[in-house]
């Protein structure tokens, strides 16, 4: 059965057909105990999405626009979230779905890829060597023309049309800002996004604008700010350095999600984000970890590790005097930790073994002792 409803966050009219499963419209909240008293920290919730990541928004407007066209199957390529939302949006529109997957991509999203009947195919290098990438993101529009279709990967560069449903993003922290923030929307607010190809980034930016540009203005002074892993810098540093261009690497970070040796859609976040005020900021993998471990325990917020890599970026921003101590800011939380179990693994090998219930009081003693 052929599904219609309206993307909100596409801007489809009423009329299109269009596949959605409920994506966009994702809570803003509030942290509690993160960073210090002063700070006005809010944490955008992509995670809640269908498929568990901010890629619904992309493969709503992408599938949708397949179906528009007549193609008759939905080709792909992914390190893991926009798998498995392609897969997902693909099995609801009834088109079957193939995808090449990134060399390192976690087990994880590939059982999620699979549950919705896509057939993954990994290509070795794909993701983490530059010149493997460009060449299989070179040959693939031509594949997908032999087969009447586009090929969809989350950037610009590729999918226009998909990256358009990402911009919702933007919009909504526009439009729920102003609403909560009332008299005090001319604070400065600093967004920060994290970033592989970048086109994430941009897509939060033109939001922004289209925000502006239909009336619906967001706060004075919002900038974007680009959190990379070191170990993956394309753009963070060239955007800090003030170069115009990013750059390929060779990518070593152990970050799902964020291994994209090659430049993609760099050039144009860095044009972006600089002119939103914004810079770039490198964190290690660890510190992306530990920021990950941090949702959890202090806000209650379960993320993948490239889903906490923005809240890293902002903490060290802290750290830099990039931002001051009482700060508006935005992280984006871009993925659930039930991509990528590794936190929940580490934590259920701690799970302690008791004999009876009296041991079980015992630890209950001790913990709310050290808890006062």
């Amino acid at each position: 059965m052929e599904r219609t409803a309206i993307n909100r966050t596409t801007g489809d009219s009423p009329d299109s057909a269009s596949v959605n499963l409920g994506e966009g419209n994702t809570p803003l909240i509030r942290a509690r105990r993160i960073g210090p008293g002063s700070l006005e920290l809010f944490l955008k919730l992509e995670s809640v999405n269908p498929t568990g990541s901010y890629k619904d928004r992309f493969a709503a407007a992408a599938v949708s626009e397949l179906l528009r066209s007549g193609s008759k199957i939905c080709l792909g390529t992914s390190s893991g979230n926009t798998g498995a939302a392609l897969a997902a949006y693909a099995a609801a529109a009834g088109l079957p779905c193939v995808l090449a997957i990134v060399d390192e991509a976690p087990e994880a999203k590939l059982r999620q890829m699979a549950a919705y009947g896509a057939t993954l195919v990994r290509i070795s290098g794909f993701g983490t060597d530059a010149n493997v990438t460009e060449r299989v993101l070179g040959a693939l529009p031509q594949l997908a023309s032999e087969f009447h279709t586009n090929i969809q990967v989350s950037a610009y560069k590729y999918a226009p049309i998909g990256m358009r449903g990402v911009e919702g993003i933007g919009m909504e922290i526009a439009e729920t800002l102003l609403r909560t923030l009332q008299s005090d929307s001319s604070r400065p607010t600093h967004v920060f996004v994290p970033a592989g190809g970048g086109g994430l980034a941009l897509a939060v930016a033109r939001g922004f604008r289209r925000a502006h540009d239909g009336g619906l203005a967001p706060p004075e002074g919002v900038s974007v700010h680009v959190v990379q892993p070191e170990g993956n810098d394309t753009i963070a540093s060239r955007l800090r350095g003030g170069h115009a261009t990013a750059r390929p690497c060779v990518c070593t970070t152990r970050i799902s999600g964020l291994q994209v040796a090659s430049v993609i859609d760099g050039d144009e976040t860095i044009a972006a984000c600089r002119a939103s005020g914004g810079t770039g900021i490198v964190v290690t993998d660890e510190a992306i970890i530990s920021a990950q471990g941090r949702l959890a325990r202090e806000e209650g917020v379960f993320a993948e590790p490239a889903g906490a890599t923005a809240l890293a970026g902002a903490l060290r921003a802290l750290e830099r005097g990039d931002i001051p101590d009482d700060a508006r800011v935005v992280c984006l939380v871009t993925g659930s930790g039930f991509k990528d179990g590794s936190l929940g693994r580490e934590s259920a090998r701690a799970a302690q073994r008791v004999d009876g219930f009296e041991e079980f009081r015992d630890v209950v003693d001790g913990v709310a002792a050290s808890h006062p």
